[in-house]
């Protein structure tokens, strides 16, 4: 049987003008070798993977001529385009070897047993060079011999690491009734000393198929299966950087603003911050009680998980130094939390007819939830900007508003009672309007000391703040069918997220804030003019329009709109189509064709989230993703909505 699918793809994402030329290429050679043999009741296994070699060669020329918005052509004089020609190599060599036997065997038809056991071995090797040098004279033949520059710069690195790992695991079971499984593997690595290299993580599972009993027997016919099982499993995180346990020496650095002869420039080396001797591996053990149900001849299926996970000897930075210590703090095994959670599916699936013709159908379903607690950390004062016992992962800090300010003179005697100058820094650094005005937002003084201040920025003292909302995702779910009849097939699939909170606070937040972030940008959209503040607009949402209220410079960040508060912290809870898909199977002569079936599919294709009433160009998931610009300021691109349209042949 052969099959060939044609399926083109469009998509409504941007495209991004490059402004450099790039010429690419990888050249992969690799190889495996496997052995398995076949005894009674014995099979052993041996596969060994060799990629012999990766390698990446990438050619980047930054042109020095321009195409302007006008069309013609212009000289660019800054350091970003100098026509410099850079070339970088790239090797990677990894091996990988496995082995591993496995022996099954049944007594009087009931006792089932099985034992797994084998090692792993895996080495990597990477490597990097790099030459880069300005003053190319083509712009289309990319060639160091070409370059009448005088700047050069090289560059390179390697780095290796192995692991091995020996596992195995046993399984009984009774008849079908009763489960057990018992499991364990030990892993070393040489991420970390000699003394911390290896791991042990033990597993476990029983289960109980109470549905098999004799017991059972009368509500079988509708009651099909119940299952019970419970699982305690660990494994293993050595995720860190090849040496970090290593304290480093970094050489050939330079500073521009010292010379020995007036012309070279300072050389120096510097001493790494320090290292912790004693890292070692992240452990995650997880409990689950789980319970998986059958109704109706297997139509109606549930299944449901409670689960603790306890993740000890965090890979992290350890308390914060003092500052004459000079250093940052090494990454040690500093933290301890818990995650307690708890998911549920529910599917229906069913045949009828339908006008004479089979109709089939499935509805499924999924809710999830779970919240993370801090166990252990060094934060014996428990300052609210490190993690301290007792926090409540993704918990935002953060002020009370009661509204704006409707007049001049409600400011100015709220101000002579409670004192903001905590936030009118900038205010009244900049401002031609100094201190708050009409339209400023009126923070509210929660601990009664007349004024608005973080207090000693503890748990017990955090002055004026209080937890407003939480990053994390909580309720999460999908839901949606599958429906065939008649050779034409449907399904359809939604996906969500019921509480999450983002505050716009990076000070990069420009598509949320606007001009109160950077007024020099050009884009201002419609939506926000119309919720500004102005004597014409006393309920907008946005307050009176001050620039830079909403950025951060990364020193003193105290100001209205880049501290977290109740009335700008955005509700990111959604509901996406996820998926949408729509297929005709035609009727054939089996004599030359099996199947023939064309069909139209949709991705991301709509969204609704209330966050939408205030910012409609930032999607709800976007907000809080990790790969934008600047992490958790939105400035990343939405969900392409792709449409494909394809005809699957099976001959």
């Amino acid at each position: 049987m052969r099959e060939i699918g044609i399926s083109p793809r469009f998509s409504r994402d941007k495209f991004v003008p490059l402004q450099t030329k790039q010429r690419y290429s990888t050249r992969d050679i690799s190889g495996e070798v496997s052995l398995t043999l076949f005894f009674r009741g014995f099979v052993p296994f041996l596969s060994l993977a060799d990629f012999v070699s990766r390698n990446k060669n990438l050619q980047v020329a930054d042109l020095q001529r321009l195409k302007s918005c006008f069309g013609e052509l212009v000289t660019a004089t800054t350091s970003k385009f100098r026509n410099d020609l850079q070339e970088t190599n790239q090797s990677l060599y990894k091996q990988t070897f496995e082995a591993f036997a496995d022996y099954s065997h049944t007594w009087n038809k009931v006792h089932n047993f099985k034992i797994v056991g084998g090692m792993q071995y895996d080495t990597r090797y990477y490597r990097k060079n790099a030459i880069s040098v300005d003053g190319n004279l083509s712009e289309d033949l990319n060639d160091f011999n070409l370059s009448a520059g005088s700047t050069y710069a090289v560059s390179g690195g390697q780095s290796k690491y192995k692991t091995l790992g020996v596992f195995g695991r046993i399984n009984y079971d009774y008849d079908g009734k009763y489960l057990f499984e018992a499991s364990g593997r030990a892993d070393g690595s040489s991420r970390f000393w000699s003394h911390n290299r290896w791991g042990y993580f033990p597993s476990g599972s029983v289960g109980w198929r109470i549905s098999q009993e004799n017991f059972w027997e009368p509500m079988r016919q509708w009651w099909n299966n119940a299952k019970i099982r419970f699982s305690i499993g660990s494994l293993g995180n050595q995720q860190v950087s090849d040496y970090l346990f290593v304290q480093k020496i970094n050489t050939n650095l330079t500073n521009g603003d010292f010379t020995f002869n007036g012309t070279d420039k300072l050389t120096y080396a510097r001493e790494d911050a320090p290292v912790a001797n004693d890292l070692t591996w992240e452990k995650v053990t997880t409990y689950d009680w789980g319970v998986d149900l059958a109704f109706l001849n297997n139509r109606l299926t549930f299944s449901g998980d409670y689960y603790v996970r306890n993740t000890t000897d965090m890979m992290m930075p350890g308390a914060s130094l003092p500052g004459v210590y000079g250093a940052s703090e090494p990454r040690t095994n500093a933290a301890d939390m818990r995650t307690k959670g708890w998911e549920l599916s529910f599917v229906w699936r069913d045949r009828t007819t339908l006008l004479n013709r089979p109709f089939s159908y499935s509805l499924r379903a999924g809710l999830g939830d779970y919240q993370t607690k801090v166990t252990r950390f060094d934060n014996d004062t428990r300052l609210i900007s490190e993690h301290y016992v007792g926090e409540k992962l993704g918990d935002i800090w953060g002020y009370k508003i009661d509204g704006l300010f409707r007049t001049d003179e409600e400011a100015a005697e709220y101000t002579q009672k409670v004192d903001c100058s905590y936030f009118t820094k900038r205010i009244d650094a900049t401002a031609t309007r100094k201190g708050l005005h009409a339209g400023d937002p009126k923070f509210l003084d929660l601990n009664g000391d007349n004024k608005i201040s973080i207090g000693k920025n503890t748990v017990e003292d955090p002055g004026d703040r209080v937890i407003i909302g939480n990053s994390l995702p909580r309720y999460s779910y999908t839901f949606g069918g599958d429906f065939s009849w008649n050779g034409i097939d449907f399904s359809i699939l939604f996906q969500g997220v019921g509480k999450r909170n983002w505050y716009p606070s990076s000070g990069q937040a420009n598509l949320f804030w606007g001009p109160y972030c950077r007024p020099h940008n050009t884009f201002l959209s419609q939506q926000l003019v119309d919720q500004v503040w102005s004597e014409d607009n006393l309920d907008a949402y946005f307050p009176f329009p001050r620039g830079y209220e909403a950025y951060s410079d990364n020193t003193n960040s105290h100001y209205t709109l880049t501290s977290p508060n109740d009335r700008y912290i955005q509700n990111v809870a959604y509901l996406r189509l996820k998926n949408l898909t729509v297929g005709y199977t035609l009727p054939v002569l089996k004599k030359y064709l099996q199947q023939i079936r064309i069909y139209f599919t949709g991705e991301n294709l709509a969204y609704w989230s209330p966050m939408k009433k205030y910012c409609k160009y930032i999607d709800p998931e976007a907000a809080v993703s990790s790969s934008s610009y600047i992490e958790n300021s939105g400035e990343v691109y939405n969900f392409s909505k792709v449409f494909s349209f394809g005809i699957d042949i099976t001959f």
